[in-house]
């Protein structure tokens, strides 16, 4: 017997070892929802000692709803055994000692000794959820920064276009009211000045045509020194969605010495989700995806370099590779290279294309790099 009580304390000392080893909270409950267990992780993660919950309704680590209603989770269990939560991994918001509210994953498994006894695994994912939104709140600028860069692109396009016919125009009209000063004929007058009325709207129509260029174009940056490889890092979050599933393999060659860049992020990070996505795209038809993303220093300038093995671009294609609407997809609108190059030019930087080898495309971005004191 004294073997067996002496066997039986080495399990348990055994069992709490185990437990206190998890990375992860352990929190045991019996049927009353009492906290039975409370291991050395979850004393961390929810700021209480043992002594303080041992005996306690468990619900005193959750907020409302759950705070009020955990009581008849268990019941309504156990009366009609159907599982609600128990064998599968549910998202939860935890409440700390401090009241303070967190995410969290919530995995529950159930043994019977006699008496019921319910297992949870908890696992704090605060920052996953934090990265997460980060993520979200990038993608949502980098949409809006796309889609106001994309207008200031049209808008430069279609005001170098009309600009030239109604300057035309309205030198053709001048031209017509000289003439007709000329002559003598009834109506003379008025049609001198309906001309006039005429040269008045074309002009006004040119100049609403550079106000909006010139608003969308000239629009605020914030620049500051950023690590080039986090924003190489941060955009290859959202660039890169899907392409596991497209069958890229993706290369990492990021200079730990590369240093950092006087950019505006969003923006910068705007040229290089654009052309991580065309050599996605460009990879479509192509049996070997291979992309490479690197950064390198070269004396005062850091240089980016995102290479495909795509079907590379034709010669035609090459000589107005950066023009607005220059595309070779069937869907696409070919704004993205032109606003990228108006970006990096704003930032004094330089944007070109050239063969990958033995095939495919590699662009290159360089820019100046922030200097020490940044």
């Amino acid at each position: 017997m004294a073997a067996t009580g002496v066997n039986n304390m080495e399990n348990e000392r055994f069992l709490r070892s185990v437990i206190n080893a998890s990375p992860n909270a352990v929190i045991t409950i019996n049927e009353a929802g009492e906290i039975l267990v409370f291991s050395r992780a979850a004393q961390a993660m929810f700021g209480f000692g043992e002594a303080e919950v041992l005996g306690k309704n468990v619900s005193m680590l959750m907020p409302e709803p759950d705070h009020s209603l955990h009581d008849g989770y268990i019941r309504r269990y156990i009366e009609t055994g159907k599982a609600q939560i128990i064998g599968r991994a549910r998202p939860v918001m935890a409440r700390r000692k401090n009241g303070e509210t967190f995410p969290a994953v919530l995995h529950v498994s159930e043994f019977d000794e006699g008496a019921r006894i319910f297992v949870g695994f908890v696992e704090d994912i605060t920052r996953q959820k934090a990265t997460e939104r980060r993520l979200e709140d990038t993608q949502l600028q980098l949409q809006h920064a796309g889609r106001i860069g994309a207008m200031g692109e049209i808008a430069t396009s279609i005001a170098h276009e009309l600009n030239q016919p109604l300057t035309a125009a309205a030198s053709m009209a001048g031209a017509v009211a000289l003439t007709l000063k000329k002559t003598t004929f009834d109506g003379k007058d008025d049609a001198l000045a309906l001309i006039d009325d005429a040269v008045a709207e074309i002009r006004r129509a040119s100049g609403v045509i550079r106000q909006m260029r010139d608003f969308l174009r000239n629009r605020e940056t914030e620049r500051a020194a950023h690590p080039i490889n986090r924003i190489i890092e941060e955009s290859c979050l959202i660039a890169l969605i899907g392409a596991e599933t497209e069958g890229v393999m993706v290369t990492s060659a990021l200079d730990d010495h590369a240093g950092a860049v006087m950019v505006d992020r969003i923006q910068m990070q705007q040229v290089i989700v654009n052309l991580i996505r065309n050599a996605v795209d460009a990879m479509q038809e192509t049996r070997n995806k291979h992309l490479t993303i690197a950064t390198a220093k070269k004396d005062d300038t850091v240089e980016i370099r995102i290479a495909d093995t795509g079907t590379g671009i034709t010669d035609e294609m090459k000589k107005r590779l950066f023009e607005p609407f220059a595309t070779s997809k069937e869907d696409g609108m070919g704004i993205g290279l032109s606003l990228s190059k108006s970006i990096v030019e704003a930032h004094k930087g330089e944007i070109y294309a050239k063969d990958n080898h033995p095939a495919g495309t590699v662009f290159v971005v360089a820019l100046p790099a922030a200097k020490d004191d940044a």
